[in-house]
């Protein structure tokens, strides 16, 4: 190939390439927007601890990508002094446990005021046994734990729902005195009411 022809392909194809730009850009690409919504919320929740359950409270929040991925965390704690063992006697020591970690779930339904969720919770978290009259901590045991659970929103307004959910959850990795991983596995229970934007 001559250098007359060279250069008259490299102009030919230099060309052909420009124009081929050039359509490109007049093509308009549709594009879906991003849609990111989100809530934060209150928690209530009654779950197990062998004989008994626990009422614990928390807080819940989460974006909601495409409508339906729902990506947060959670933060629950049982403060309270129901739950009392004589590990030491005669000395009464109370339990209380907190637990905080990940939520990822799907929602369905999206068109009607009742939603429905499918999620599932992962976190980390501490028992602790502390004197019943000091309140001096005595023993500590951390935990992992898994939930699976079920829920539904009933949209009051465009800001403004009220979550309903039933789980099972897994806890595993506790070593405490007087404790073990199965007096926490079960059925829980409990509601939210969440403050965001759902649509």
């Amino acid at each position: 190939m001559n250098s007359r022809a060279a250069s008259f392909f490299i102009v030919f194809f230099l060309g052909a390439s420009m124009t081929a730009l050039a359509q490109v850009d007049t093509l308009q690409i549709e594009k879906k927007p991003l849609k990111i919504r989100g809530y934060i919320g209150g928690v209530y929740e009654n779950a197990p601890v062998a004989p008994d359950h626990t009422n614990s409270f928390g807080i819940q929040a989460a974006v909601i990508m495409q409508n339906h991925i729902e990506l947060g965390f959670y933060n629950l704690i049982y403060n309270d002094n129901k739950y009392q063992e004589r590990l030491i006697f005669p000395n009464s020591f109370q339990m209380n446990y907190k637990h905080a970690g990940f939520i990822l779930g799907y929602r369905t339904n999206l068109e009607r005021d009742y939603e429905f969720n499918f999620e599932s919770k992962v976190g980390f978290g501490e028992v602790i046994w502390s004197h019943s009259e000091t309140g001096e901590a005595f023993l500590a045991g951390k935990f992992r734990m898994l939930q699976l659970q079920m829920s539904v929103d009933y949209i009051l307004a465009k800001f403004l729902a009220v979550n309903a959910f039933v789980g099972y959850r897994w806890m595993n990795q506790l070593e405490i005195t007087g404790l073990s991983n199965d007096d926490f596995n079960g059925l829980s229970f409990g509601l939210v009411m969440k403050v965001g934007k759902f649509r």
